[in-house]
C-alpha cells in the first residue's frame, strides 16, 4: 500500500534512522512511503522489507527504472534514483521513521494492547472520540510492525487525536511499538492466555503487555481493567495517573452497574449515567469502559461519549449477529482464545432461537496448555444451554470430550464441516462460528450467510 504523508527530506530520514545517504541530494523529499513495489511512484520513499517469502530488495531494479523518490536499502546494491540511503535494518528504519514522524504532531495519541477485545475496543474509543475530535485509527488488525508504522503515517494537519492498536506474540514487540507511536495513553484490556506458547504464562503476558508503557509520554495516563487480577495486581506501582474500569471491584474508578444484556446489545450506568451498546455480551462492557474513560480523560462530556457508544455497529468476522435464512447466525471467526471462545457462547446463550448450535474450531498458540484450555472451553460448552456442539480440529477434540451431555459432531477441518453444518441448520437455529484464524472458520459463516 502507499501511504501519503507530509513530506519528508532525505537528511530528515538519515538522521530518523542512523542511516548513510549513498547517493543525491540531502534535500530531496518524498511525500509518500511504502514497502509495496507495485505502488510507488516518482514521489514515493520504498522501504524493501525482508520477509521468509521475498526480498524486498530483488524489486529495486524495476522500482527505479518506473521512478520513485528515493530508496533505502540494506543489502549491497546501488540503483538511479533521486537518492539512497544504506541503513543496517530496513525493517527498524520503517520503525524509526515512523517514531520521527510521530513527533512532528502534537495530538493526543491512545495505544492499547491487551490479550482479548482490541480491536473491538479500539473501534469504541475511535468511535467515541470521532463525536469531537477529528480521529484517526488502526485499520483492521493493522497492529504489528509494520501495520503501527502505515497507520502514524496517516496522521496529518486535520487530526485531533488517534487511537493506534498493539499485538504481539513475543517479547519485546510492544516495546518497540509503543516507542514508535509514543502514547499519551495506555490502554490495556485484559491478561489471557493468547500467545501463551511463547510468552510462558499469563505472567509472562502481563510483562508483554505492560511493555507498553515503553513509549508512554511523561505525564501519560493509563486505563486498566481493575477486574483482571493480572492487571489490578499494579495498582499503586505505575508512576502515571491510572483510570481502573470495572463491572465487579468497587474500587474500579470507573465502575458499570445496572447492567442489561441481550442478543441486540447492552445496557448500563456509571455514575449515575445511563449508557447503552450495540454489542451482545457483557464482556463488551469492558471494552465500552474503557472508552468512556478515555473520553473522559480528553474532557468529552457524557452526551458526547454515549452518542459514540451507540454509533458504534460491529460488522465484518467479529461478532457479528446476522439473521439470514430463518435462522442467526454469530458470525466471529476471526481469531479465537479460550477467554473469546467462553464469552461468545454466553452471547450464542443470549440469541432467542429453538436450538443452540456452537461450531467451534481449534484455538492457535497455546502450547503445552493446549489441551488444558480447550477442555476449560469444553466445560463451557457442557454448562451452557448449547444443545449442539459441531467441533472442528483436532483441539477441538478436547472440547467436545467434554461436552458429555450434548449433540456433538467432530470434523477434522472446516472444509469437511461446511457441507454438514449448512445441510444441519434449520429454520429457528442459532448458530456460533468460532475459531482461530488458521482454522478458516469464515468458510463456514460464510456458507450460511
Amino acid at each position: 500500500m502507499l501511504y501519503p504523508i507530509n513530506p519528508l527530506t532525505a537528511a530528515e530520514i538519515v538522521s530518523a534512522t542512523g542511516g548513510e545517504l549513498t547517493s543525491g541530494n540531502p534535500k530531496s523529499d518524498v511525500c509518500a512511503i511504502s514497502c509495496d513495489s507495485r505502488t510507488v511512484n516518482s514521489n514515493t520513499l520504498y522501504i524493501p522489507l525482508i520477509g521468509e517469502r521475498f526480498d524486498g530488495h530483488s524489486f529495486l531494479p524495476q522500482v527505479c527504472a518506473s521512478g520513485i523518490g528515493g530508496y533505502l536499502y540494506s543489502s549491497d546494491c546501488e540503483f538511479d534514483a533521486p537518492f539512497s540511503i544504506r541503513v543496517k535494518d530496513t525493517a527498524k528504519a520503517l520503525l524509526d521513521i515512523a517514531a520521527y514522524y510521530r513527533s512532528t504532531f502534537s495530538l493526543p495519541v491512545v495505544g492499547l494492547t491487551g490479550s482479548v477485545g482490541k480491536t473491538t475496543t479500539k473501534e469504541l474509543i475511535a468511535s467515541v472520540l470521532s463525536q469531537k475530535y477529528n480521529t484517526l485509527a488502526t485499520k483492521g488488525n493493522f497492529n504489528n510492525n509494520i501495520g503501527v508504522p502505515y497507520t502514524i503515517f496517516g496522521i496529518n494537519s486535520t487530526h485531533n487525536a488517534a487511537v493506534i492498536e498493539m499485538g504481539m506474540s513475543s517479547f519485546g514487540e510492544i516495546e518497540v511499538l509503543s516507542k514508535c507511536a509514543k502514547p499519551d495513553i495506555a490502554v490495556i484490556t485484559n491478561i489471557g492466555t493468547s500467545h501463551i506458547e511463547f510468552l510462558g504464562s499469563q505472567e509472562g503476558i502481563l510483562k508483554a503487555k505492560c511493555e507498553i508503557f515503553a513509549g508512554l509520554s511523561s505525564g501519560g495516563r493509563v486505563v486498566l481493567n481493575g477486574d483482571d487480577p493480572y492487571l489490578d495486581s499494579l495498582r499503586g506501582k505505575l508512576p502515571y495517573e491510572v483510570c481502573f474500569v470495572g463491572m465487579k471491584d468497587d474500587r474500579c474508578d470507573c465502575l458499570a452497574k445496572d447492567i442489561k444484556s441481550g442478543e441486540n446489545g447492552c445496557s448500563f450506568t456509571v455514575d449515575g449515567d445511563s449508557y447503552s451498546i450495540n454489542l451482545a455480551g457483557a464482556h463488551n462492557i469492558y471494552n465500552a469502559l474503557c472508552a468512556i474513560a478515555v473520553g473522559r480523560m480528553l474532557g468529552m462530556n457524557y452526551a458526547e461519549i454515549n452518542a459514540g457508544l451507540r454509533s458504534y455497529h460491529p460488522d465484518g468476522i467479529r461478532q457479528n449477529i446476522i439473521s439470514t435464512g430463518g435462522y442467526k447466525v454469530i458470525n466471529d471467526c476471526y481469531n479465537s482464545s479460550p477467554q473469546s471462545a467462553i464469552a461468545a457462547l454466553n452471547v450464542l446463550s443470549q440469541v432467542s432461537s429453538k436450538r443452540k448450535i456452537a461450531v467451534l474450531g481449534d484455538i492457535a498458540e497455546l502450547g503445552d496448555m493446549t489441551e488444558k484450555l480447550h477442555r476449560e472451553v469444553g466445560e463451557a460448552v457442557e454448562k451452557s444451554d448449547v444443545d449442539v456442539l459441531v467441533a472442528v480440529g483436532a483441539s477441538a477434540g478436547f472440547i467436545a470430550e467434554e461436552a458429555k451431555s450434548k449433540e456433538v459432531y467432530t470434523f477434522p477441518d472446516s472444509e469437511s464441516a461446511v457441507a454438514f453444518v449448512k445441510d444441519f441448520v434449520r429454520e429457528n437455529d442459532a448458530v456460533l462460528v468460532k475459531g482461530s484464524r488458521c482454522m478458516k472458520m469464515e468458510k463456514i459463516s460464510e456458507l450460511l450467510v
